[in-house]
């Protein structure tokens, strides 16, 4: 997608939703924290505007902050999987049904092998993270939204 093409596909979703696309970004366990800083620019610079939950969130208290801040979309990044403070993907997917999120894509960044992959609605490669990933986020939520406007007219 060329700078143009996501200048468009920007411009659609905040002609569609008032607004640019918004995600929570949150860490599994204190091991990811390191990585905010990475994740958050990379997805600020690739259109989205970025919410960050503070560091050791559990798995309610990141749902939560999903529907508080109106997110589109919730990233966890996540690295370890046998960190003794890690939130669980199943936990956090229970907590966002219950408080009825289930309109919210969720992903993770992280290893492309990560067990839960089949859970989620993307996974995104950290070590090779980039702003093409953005783009082709911003695209999957414009279609989403798309698909769900068309559904109420």
């Amino acid at each position: 997608m060329t700078s143009s093409q996501l200048a468009t596909s920007l411009a659609k979703f905040a002609e569609m939703e008032g607004r640019h696309p918004r995600l929570l970004l949150a860490t599994a366990s204190s091991h990811e924290e390191r990585h905010h800083k990475k994740v958050a620019t990379l997805f600020a610079d690739g259109g989205f505007d970025v919410d960050v939950a503070p560091a050791h969130s559990d798995a309610q208290s990141i749902a939560r902050q999903v529907i508080d801040c109106d997110a589109d979309m919730l990233v966890l990044i996540r690295t370890s999987m046998t960190a003794d403070d890690r939130v669980s993907v199943a936990d956090i997917i229970s907590s966002l049904d219950a408080l009825d999120g289930e309109y919210v894509k969720f992903g993770i960044v992280g290893h492309p092998d990560d067990p839960a992959k089949s859970n989620v609605d993307f996974l995104c490669d950290l070590d090779h993270l980039k702003t093409t990933d953005c783009e082709a986020l911003i695209e999957y939520i414009l279609a989403v939204e798309e698909g769900r406007v068309a559904q109420h007219i």
